[in-house]
């Protein structure tokens, strides 16, 4: 064992658009296409080892955390480390944002403590990749995210073509560009949705899929780099609208109360909205990458609480995972 403590803190990440591919077997086959943005807020966890009999314990600064996304990660690095069951387990979880609003806080607490705990092993090749790898079975195995692991292992804002781990001998493929530009997270408190609720129910994998198919098959015939990107803002809309998400009673009102915000600072010719898939949470994006001002976000903060919402500023991350 090396040092048994270790700190690392992985960036978020946000779908705007996806297709479930969730049929094969193998988890490292399973995922999903789709649009997504890494973001620098994250999550940071805190793991410490000792002697012991395999105990896993976890405390957080968020609610809605479960402990046995912790487990199976244990379980996942027992498969190479037998050893690893020979020692208590203490996962402290500390986030920017909340767990079960589309802010992927699940992958990058997945990845993070995958990273820490193979640090603490003192593995010294291919942390990156093994990390990714044990983070996309957990989360496949937990049903609490398909492509957000694959989507931060690209940074920036990305493309998944191709659903499954982006490492030999499996098939995904993620695409990025990077541009660093401001972001507004916004979300209704007490209101969360697990990922389980719609990628295990087949009405919504149909709806989802129908217009996930749409928005990609669009998408994949263009040049992936910054040009795209007001495609990404009208296939993103569309998506919402097509799959049914925006139906939502409580992802309407998220939305309609931020285009009030807007309207009444006359900033709804600057900035877009877009819901965050899938929680009850929403970004304020730029209309123009090149033309923005990022004070305007500051003054739609200001509204956020007069609305019964939260929010905070983060913006693109273009290298979420460090491994040093």
């Amino acid at each position: 064992m090396g040092n048994l403590k270790s700190s690392v803190k992985i960036g978020g990440h946000i779908t705007l658009i996806f297709e479930i591919k969730a049929l094969s077997e193998n988890l490292d086959e399973q995922g999903s296409r789709g649009v997504g943005i890494c973001i620098n807020k994250g999550v940071r966890i805190e793991t410490f080892a000792k002697k012991g009999s395999g105990e896993i314990t976890i405390d957080s600064n968020q609610k809605n955390v479960s402990i046995k996304l912790y487990k199976l990660i244990i379980k996942e690095v027992s498969k190479k480390f037998q050893n690893i069951e020979k020692y208590d387990w203490h996962f402290k979880i500390e986030s920017d944002l909340p767990f079960g609003q589309g802010f992927g806080c699940s992958a990058s607490g997945a990845i993070s403590a995958a990273i820490s705990i193979l640090k603490i092993l003192n593995k010294k090749e291919n942390i990156y990749e093994d990390s990714v790898s044990i983070a996309h079975r957990v989360e496949r195995l937990f049903s609490s995210g398909l492509g957000d692991v694959t989507g931060i292992s690209a940074g920036g804002v990305e493309l998944r073509t191709k659903p499954g781990l982006p490492f030999t001998p499996n098939n995904g493929l993620v695409l990025s560009w990077f541009e660093d530009f401001p972001i507004l997270l916004c979300w209704m408190n007490d209101e969360e949705k697990h990922t389980s609720e719609y990628i295990n129910s087949d009405k919504w994998i149909s709806r989802i899929n129908s217009a996930g198919k749409e928005c990609l098959n669009i998408l994949n015939n263009k040049a992936w780099n910054k040009d795209i990107w007001s495609d990404i803002l009208d296939q993103s809309k569309k998506f919402g609208e097509m799959s049914g998400m925006i139906k939502d009673i409580n992802r309407r009102n998220l939305t309609l109360k931020l285009e009030e915000i807007l309207m009444n600072k006359d900033l709804q010719s600057s900035w877009e909205i877009r819901l965050c898939m899938l929680g009850t949470s929403a970004i304020v994006l730029p209309k123009n990458l090149k033309n923005y001002n990022k004070e305007d976000l500051y003054l739609i903060m200001q509204d956020l609480s007069k609305m019964d919402l939260v929010g905070c500023l983060t913006s693109v991350n273009n290298n979420p995972i460090d491994c040093d």
